[in-house]
């Protein structure tokens, strides 16, 4: 897994031992090989290029981990296709309720119904105590309007246009207010 990369670079340095009569060229290098490689004192070059130690490193990784992953899930996959199989129908006892996940017919499938994935009556509950929770706010927000909507009609009331020092006796004194003009008519306004 991990060494295919490397297998690969050695399979080719094996190559040019045994090729050793001409020359060759491996990924920018010229290898001018006589009879032995340890013989010859000749000028050997090198070409200069960027590292691959990344793309190498990567590559060793994506195998390894994809190995580590794809080899479970695929042992997993054929071991209940061949040897566990489809669920078979049969008939059901009058004094048996079937669980959710028994409606499944793969076993993988059955697996994570019964582990990983709720129950649909579970989500079904879920969904209506959310329905609930909203209906609730809708009537909390309305009563807030309502409520608001009083406030302003009497200006009464301890809120966002409140004055603490007009606020205590202001009915009681709109009250005063609107008696004494009445007693006093047009003189109370001059």
């Amino acid at each position: 897994m991990v060494s295919w990369s490397a297998l690969g670079r050695s399979f080719g340095i094996n190559l040019i031992k045994n090729n050793a009569k001409a020359p060759v060229v491996v990924q920018n290098v010229n290898f001018s090989i006589g009879k032995s490689l340890s013989a010859g004192h000749g000028p050997k070059t090198m070409a200069m290029q960027p590292s691959r130690w990344q793309w190498h490193k990567f590559k060793d990784m994506l195998h390894y981990y994809f190995m580590i992953g794809l080899i479970p899930v695929g042992a997993i996959i054929f071991y209940t296709n061949v040897f566990i199989g489809p669920a078979q129908l049969t008939p059901i006892p009058n004094d048996y309720n079937p669980k959710h996940w028994e409606y499944h017919r793969h076993p993988i499938t059955r697996f994570i119904a019964r582990y990983i994935h709720n129950s649909p009556q579970q989500e079904y509950e879920k969904f209506m105590h959310y329905i609930d929770e909203e209906a609730q706010k809708m009537k909390l927000r309305q009563l807030e309007k309502d409520v608001m909507k009083k406030m302003a009609e009497r200006q009464d009331y301890q809120a966002y246009y409140y004055r603490p020092m007009v606020n205590k006796y202001l009915r009681i004194n709109k009250q005063t207010g609107d008696e004494l003009a009445e007693r006093l008519g047009q003189n109370y306004k001059d």
